[in-house]
């Protein structure tokens, strides 16, 4: 075929099969081989036109198997024109590929360029669920001296346009840890491990004190984004190719401490904010009411406008997870349910996914090629799952 066609034929048809098909396809011939895998291949199947019926489910989910013990499972689906979820592979047991003491902090970041980050407090992997690939990131070598406690707070994932490689931010808190309620002052600290060169480094910068949530931390516009406390809650954005801080702030009915709980999402292409009750205080869910914000124009704190309000919530929720197909809000619940909320019809469906309290993380992408290269033999090595 490829002989008998020209070349940029080739690969129009190429473009229209997914990457299931391209990996098979590798194995037919060298010069097929060779194209797939080329840099320039890969960035037009990166660019290719596609829709939200393109939009692919990564949902993790953990079980206390035991008192001790914690169980990861990594499942991922596809949907249909009934907004119903059908396993793309078969379920992948995760357990060894993150830490068994939380499951609270147990984060997905991205996509970008479709790759995604896992992390929790010990662990962080990069994995390119289309490929099936992923790399297990090597422990930041910048600990704390004896007597001293390192607490981390966030976690980013993105990539540097300017350098042409991918970046992974790590927020600290080193503490002094005496025997004693009181654990001294806060020290903030900034790490970041580039995939280039396989290795960590610390940023001299400081950073105000982490606002932990669920759905909390966005990478979008080659930014990540957390939300902060400063005499409110405001967004602190962290920009991947200058690597600075920035603020952003909220709408002015989304700011207080002891209100309501937020997450972040992205809708249309904006960054959206999510305004949903305190699961902790919420007494009667009949009172409770879900704002959803979306920011018109990036950077712009007075673009801010409330887009729909949910009142009132239908099943009492735990956390947002991901805005799917662009009008279906992702939620867990407070039973460990994964559910959907449509944002056009209000149709509220449940599905049969599950997992312990809080544990449930959602990320929605689309198939890529990109690849998670090994910088030596000796380097950081790339697994297949």
């Amino acid at each position: 075929m490829m002989k008998k066609l020209p070349i940029d034929v080739v690969i129009y048809v190429l473009l229209k099969f997914p990457v299931k098909s391209l990996m098979r396809f590798k194995c037919i011939s060298k010069a097929l081989y060779i194209l797939i895998l080329n840099n320039t291949f890969v960035k037009l199947h990166l660019n290719r036109i596609t829709s939200t019926k393109d939009e692919l489910i990564l949902f993790i989910r953990t079980f206390r198997e035991e008192p001790e013990q914690l169980k990861s499972i990594a499942s991922f689906f596809s949907c249909d024109d009934n907004n119903d979820l059908h396993t793309l592979h078969p379920d992948l047991d995760v357990s060894d590929l993150t830490s068994s003491c939380c499951t609270i902090f147990n984060e997905l970041i991205g996509p970008c360029h479709g790759l995604i980050a896992l992390a929790d407090s010990f662990i962080i992997i990069i994995l390119n669920p289309s490929t099936r690939k992923y790399v297990v990131l090597p422990p930041s070598p910048f600990e704390c001296p004896k007597g001293y406690h390192r607490s981390v707070e966030g976690i980013g994932f993105g990539y540097d346009p300017i350098v042409n490689d991918y970046k992974v931010v790590r927020l600290s808190d080193v503490y002094w840890d005496p025997p004693t309620d009181y654990f001294g002052p806060r020290e903030p600290k900034v790490d970041i491990y580039d995939l280039g060169i396989d290795s960590w480094r610390e940023l001299d910068l400081e950073f105000p004190t982490i606002y932990y949530l669920p759905c909390s931390e966005m990478y979008y516009k080659e930014a990540i984004h957390w939300f902060i406390i400063a005499e409110t809650v405001v967004i602190l954005c962290f920009d991947i190719s200058t690597e600075t801080f920035r603020i952003m702030k909220m709408p002015g009915t989304c700011t207080l401490l002891d209100g309501p709980r937020y997450g972040l999402a992205v809708l249309n292409e904006h960054l959206t904010l999510i305004c949903y009750p305190d699961p902790m205080c919420s007494i009667d869910p009949s009172e409770d009411f879900i704002d959803i914000w979306m920011m018109e124009k990036y950077g712009a704190s007075e673009s801010w406008i409330k887009i729909s309000t949910i009142r009132p919530v239908p099943i009492p929720i735990e956390s947002p997870l991901a805005i799917w197909k662009d009008h279906l809000l992702l939620l867990q619940t407070k039973g460990g349910f994964l559910i959907s909320y449509d944002l056009n019809s209000d149709e509220v469906k449940e599905f049969n996914l599950n997992g312990h309290l809080e544990s449930l993380r959602v990320i929605i992408y689309k198939e890529t090629l990109t690849t998670i290269s090994r910088i030596s033999e000796h380097g950081t090595q790339v697994e297949r799952f």
